[in-house]
């Protein structure tokens, strides 16, 4: 029997979802990344532009924690760039408490000396990533905190950028495996671990953006050895 349903077009969704926010007046950064048309899906692996991404919060709820700090890597041609690098620290976050800065080892005087404003950080990443596609582990942190910007400040319902996750394609890797993906432990570390790649002992956004790219880069190596895979295949797992 035929399916009543025609199967969900992600990418066109998204597409769609770009246009509709540029009809709204934006600040020139987050106008320029939206404006920019999306990497051909059919783009083999080996020849995509990342961006891999980690934010540190205060906490898992957007409406309620702040953002303290931003780092990213740059990824081209399958190789990870850290002359590119990015860390910063967020200074119109709330008070850390004590639970917080053993957790993300930021103490408030981090980001009373060398903190920015989160509109300039978040400008930042948006200019840095207009020609790119996102990597995150965990994408429920950045994204839901990037949305709820952009609903409180830029009166739209979010900021439709392509995320590729780390760990959801992980998940889907378990999934078709036959693995249990319920108990299966997929945190950054967990993951880089069942890759042998090198456990870091330091904790902060900029180190756990290496480490997702590595792990990105592992993952692919692990499951394609050509590298013969593509943007929308990449993308189609990291929903």
């Amino acid at each position: 029997m035929f399916s009543l349903f025609k199967k969900t077009n992600r990418w066109d969704e998204l597409t769609i979802k770009r246009a509709e926010c540029l009809k709204s007046t934006l600040p020139y950064e987050v106008e320029l990344n939206l404006s920019q048309p999306l990497v051909d899906k059919n783009t083999l692996f080996k020849a995509l532009p990342f961006l891999v991404v980690d934010f540190e919060t205060t906490g898992f709820e957007s409406n309620s924690n702040d953002i303290i700090s931003m780092g990213w890597v740059e990824i081209v041609n399958m190789q990870i760039d850290l002359e590119r690098k990015q860390h910063f620290y967020i200074s119109n976050s709330q008070q850390i408490n004590h639970e917080t800065a053993v957790i993300n080892q930021i103490v408030p005087q981090m980001i009373q000396n060398n903190g920015i404003p989160l509109e300039e950080a978040i400008n930042k990443l948006l200019n840095d990533s207009k020609d790119k596609i996102l990597v995150v582990h965990g994408k429920v942190i950045e994204k839901n905190f990037l949305d709820f910007h952009a609903q409180k400040f830029l009166g739209i319902p979010e900021l439709p950028l392509m995320w590729i996750d780390t760990m959801k394609i992980e998940e889907w890797k378990t999934a078709k495996t036959g693995g249990n993906t319920i108990s299966q432990d997929n945190r950054l570390s967990a993951v880089r671990k069942r890759y042998n790649l090198p456990q870091y002992t330091a904790h902060n956004a900029l180190i756990d953006s290496v480490g997702t790219a590595e792990l990105l880069l592992a993952q692919i190596a692990h499951m394609y050895r050509d590298r013969h895979v593509t943007l929308e295949t990449l993308y189609e797992m990291s929903q």
